[in-house]
């Protein structure tokens, strides 16, 4: 789906590229990184912690295109679509990674407690240390 199809359906909206915007994103994804190893915290919110990380980095790569994700129901996941839709296919991946750790995000943000392991948490915060660094390139 083209973003022509995705601005149509009143799911995003153009915006200025702001640098200031661009550098908090990052900023953002690095603090969560930071926080999501804090030792003391559970397992859920280290991963709910890690999950924000990725959010903000899929953000920073539509905002860099001159777009934002509407704050309307289901736009974490539109926002991981889109920023798939935009980068190439090599992280083709970890978009579908980032959206199966959504679902479970929210199942740890809402309904269950206990729901991730520190193993889950592990891959997840080295999974989005490898999309900060395929944006950096």
């Amino acid at each position: 789906m083209g973003l022509d199809r995705w601005l149509k359906k009143g799911l995003i909206q153009k915006v200025e590229v702001d640098p200031e915007t661009l550098s908090g994103l990052l900023l953002l994804a690095e603090r969560d990184l930071i926080d999501s190893q804090l030792e003391g915290l559970s397992s859920d919110r280290k991963f709910a912690t890690a999950y924000s990380a990725a959010l903000s980095l899929a953000t920073y790569v539509i905002r860099k295109q001159g777009y934002r994700v509407k704050s309307k129901t289901g736009h974490h996941q539109i926002t991981f679509e889109i920023a798939g839709e935009l980068l190439d296919e090599s992280v083709e991946s970890l978009i579908g990674y980032f959206d199966l750790c959504r679902r479970k995000r929210h199942k740890v943000d809402y309904d269950f407690v206990n729901v991730v392991s520190e193993a889950e948490v592990s891959d997840l915060i080295k999974k989005v240390k490898d999309f900060r660094r395929l944006l950096s390139k």
